[in-house]
């Protein structure tokens, strides 16, 4: 459990920093004196570009991570974080914040390598408390750390806030390199990267509905993930206090802590009414949020807004995820669950794109596209329920 209590501290520092960079990057870039009018279109801008260069790449970490060393790889992602944080904190202009984000690319694919590392030397029995440590640093991480660090941001400014985050990641890595032992080289993967690269096209389609439901991932993160960035903007034309930093946290907050009540609630929903109707309901759900808050005219219209649609979202991933690996042959599931962000990374990329050329005309529009995208989700886990039913029958 040790490994396990590194990975839930790396988890929650990393989605805490995050957190910081999604929930006040329109307010900081006001602060180096950027264009009001042109806000939107950066902030757009920096969220897809994070997955520039971490599109091409996702597949790889997993194959290095099993062909040389797992701590290696986990540890480039917190040290690389902390870099980030720190060239976010020292930049001057909005081009250097692109630098920074393009950057990403280099340090995603850590949790999947946590997950394996886990699954390696855990117990059968206690492998879902050892995930769940590292769930709950995620999870604590995405709600908590706006909140915090809007209270932060008013003390301190936003510069500090990130070279906090900076420090804080480096803390991290030290303590992933000091106490996180690799596994012996004879336990490695000894297949070629060249090889274990041209495997994973066969072990996608190893089931038919592994496919389909990579789609429907696809567009559940699209829908959830071109709002964010924009969350900030939209709480700042109904806002009249005078903390915006803290009222961004607390939206973030609502989001998070709902998400994080709701996904348990819904897991055990879908165990009696089975996986795909409580995916449809959710996706359905979340596209309704999405849309009422192209609407929303007052600070608490927001806030009830977000945690409705971190209430409808808690679920979505782990179910997706449940029924991608209930659908894969077991000889071929390590090595699916192995690429299953791939999806996730390219919606990442889309909702940064088009929400920054959505946002140029209208802000409010970002959220009517996230809408649209659950809404198709939903529409197709309904249609494609015959597809879907042996990922997604009740449990017993």
């Amino acid at each position: 459990m040790w490994a396990a209590g590194l990975f839930a501290a790396a988890s929650f520092v990393e989605t805490m920093g995050f957190g910081h960079l999604g929930a006040f990057t329109p307010l900081y870039l006001r602060d180096l004196g950027v264009d009001p009018e042109t806000v939107p279109q950066w902030t757009g801008i920096l969220a897809g570009a994070s997955f520039i260069l971490g599109l091409p790449l996702a597949p790889l970490w997993g194959v290095w991570a099993d062909r040389y060393s797992q701590k290696l790889i986990i540890v480039r992602s917190t040290l690389g974080e902390s870099l980030i944080f720190f060239l976010f904190s020292i930049g001057s202009s909005p081009w250097h914040l692109l630098v920074a984000r393009m950057l990403v690319g280099f340090i995603l694919g850590n949790t999947g390598v946590m997950y394996a590392v886990l699954a390696d030397r855990a117990p059968p029995a206690r492998l879902p408390m050892a995930i769940g440590f590292v769930t709950a640093g995620s999870t604590l991480g995405m709600s908590l750390g706006p909140f915090l660090g809007g209270w932060l941001a008013t003390v301190v400014g936003l510069s500090h806030l990130y070279l906090v985050d900076a420090g804080a990641a480096c803390l991290i890595g030290l303590l992933l390199i000091w106490g996180l032992h690799d596994r012996k080289l004879a336990q490695r993967q000894q297949s070629s990267v060249a090889s274990l690269l041209r495997a994973l096209p066969k072990n996608l389609v190893a089931a038919p509905a592994v496919p389909w439901l990579f789609g429907l991932y696809f567009l559940a993160m699209l829908g959830s993930n071109i709002q964010g960035p924009f969350v900030p903007l939209v709480i700042e034309s109904v806002y009249d206090g005078n903390e915006l930093p803290v009222a961004i946290g607390e939206a973030f907050l609502a989001l998070g802590v709902l998400s994080a009540i709701s996904a348990p609630v819904l897991g055990r929903l879908a165990s009696r009414w089975g996986r795909q109707r409580v995916l449809s309901a959710s996706l359905a759900g979340g596209a309704l949020a999405a849309a009422a808050q192209a609407a929303a005219n007052s600070f608490g219209q927001v806030v009830a807004l977000r945690a409705a649609t971190g209430a409808a979202q808690g679920g979505t991933t782990p179910l997706l995820v449940s029924m991608i690996a209930a659908a894969t042959p077991p000889e071929r599931r390590a090595s699916v669950l192995n690429i299953i962000l791939f999806p996730a990374y390219f919606a990442w990329l889309l909702s940064g794109i088009g929400g920054a050329a959505m946002a140029s005309a209208s802000v409010r529009g970002v959220f009517l596209l996230g809408a649209a995208a659950l809404g198709v989700a939903a529409v197709g886990s309904v249609a494609a329920r015959s597809r879907l039913e042996p990922a997604s029958e009740p449990e017993q």
